[in-house]
């Protein structure tokens, strides 16, 4: 059986295993009928067809069975590798979209960040900016309130000028003269 089972593959013996015990049923079998000529001649051609078929078998078979096989497993290694270079290519894509997707999370948190600067500086500007105005306005409102003053002032001034004048003129009509008037109405207006 090792000298059988070394020039011929595995497939081979186990054809020629299963038709070997397939021959041995049928001479059980025909023990029941008695034994004949006939049946010894045709258990022997039986083994006789089962050999030719097997040496033409592995004799015709094996090259066509064995190139199949390669080619067989030739197309399955190619499909794998092309598979496995798909796999690849995909783990490449996807390492380079999460290398994207840290970029842009960096990216989006720099911008997030240089956005608050520039809130708090615009507030920063906003709130210096008010505080000149109302330092303006306060200003400005100073300044109308003293002009205010100035100008209530004046008419004050001349309210009393003109008040001082009624009274002097109601007083002092027969005493004065139109002259004594004058100046004396020049010399107020001096002094005030």
């Amino acid at each position: 059986m090792r000298i059988l089972h070394a020039t011929l593959p595995l497939p081979a013996v186990s054809i020629i295993l299963i038709g070997g015990l397939h021959l041995m049923a049928g001479s059980c079998w025909a023990g029941e009928g008695g034994s004949t000529w006939r049946a010894t001649y045709d258990e022997v051609m039986l083994w006789l067809n089962f050999g030719i078929l097997a040496f033409l078998l592995v004799k015709y078979g094996r090259a066509p069975l064995i190139a199949f096989l390669r080619g067989e497993a030739k197309r399955t290694a190619e499909e794998i590798e092309r598979v496995e270079e798909s796999k690849r290519r995909t783990d490449e894509k996807v390492q380079e979209m999460i290398s994207a997707d840290e970029n842009r999370r960096e990216r989006l948190q720099s911008l997030k960040e240089r956005l608050i600067r520039e809130g708090e500086r615009k507030r920063l500007e906003i709130i210096e900016s008010a505080r000149n105005e109302g330092r303006s306005m306060l200003e400005q409102t100073r300044l109308r309130i003293d002009y205010q003053i100035v100008e209530a002032r004046e008419r004050l001034k001349a309210e009393l000028i003109d008040q001082a004048v009624e009274a002097a003129l109601g007083r002092l009509p027969g005493v004065l003269t139109a002259d004594d008037q004058k100046k004396l109405v020049e010399t107020f207006i001096k002094e005030a």
